[in-house]
């Protein structure tokens, strides 16, 4: 079952980020980054499941602290709209604020503090997760080198928790 849900999130994830990088170089990228913003809504049950199932809590909850944001990004693509709602774009950060607040919390309540390195892993990952998918969603450049970051850390996670079909996948997209 782990393998198959290694391919089911790595594969979404990967063909996400193929698609919403693509969009940036089209004129008319609607449909490239409806689709891409789908397909990463897909791919991200796979990859809560094997996070919670590894007690990487706080991955877990910035995976799905994302999905607001993946929602953001599939109805600002809709309506080709660059501004969000100041109301929906405030509930977002706050939504993600409290999803890191309970994913550290809960990490630190199951291990009795910050004591493991796959948990300093995931409070990198939750800086280079949450801002890259935001900052996408606005489309704001800088988003992909937050996401650098978290594919890296994501990747050296995975391959410590002998995930290797993960690890590879996000390596790959860096590329």
């Amino acid at each position: 079952m782990e393998i198959f849900l290694q391919y089911w999130g790595g594969a979404g994830y990967f063909l996400a980020k193929v698609l919403l990088v693509r969009a940036e170089f089209v004129e008319k990228d609607r449909n490239l980054r409806l689709v891409g913003w789908f397909v990463y809504l897909l791919g991200l049950p796979a990859w809560v499941i094997l996070l919670a199932s590894r007690q990487n809590w706080i991955a877990a909850a910035i995976e799905t602290a994302g999905v607001p944001a993946i929602i953001l990004g599939i109805v600002m693509a809709w309506k080709q709209n660059d501004n969000p709602n100041k109301i929906i774009d405030w509930g977002i950060r706050i939504f993600t604020c409290l999803m890191i607040l309970f994913g550290v919390s809960y990490s630190i309540y199951t291990f009795n503090g910050i004591r493991t390195f796959p948990q300093i892993l995931e409070i990198i990952i939750i800086f280079g997760y949450l801002a890259s998918n935001y900052l996408l969603a606005k489309r704001n450049p800088f988003a992909w080198l937050m996401f650098m970051t978290g594919l890296i850390s994501m990747s050296i996670l995975m391959y410590i928790q002998d995930k290797p079909i993960l690890s590879i996948q996000q390596l790959i997209s860096l590329i």
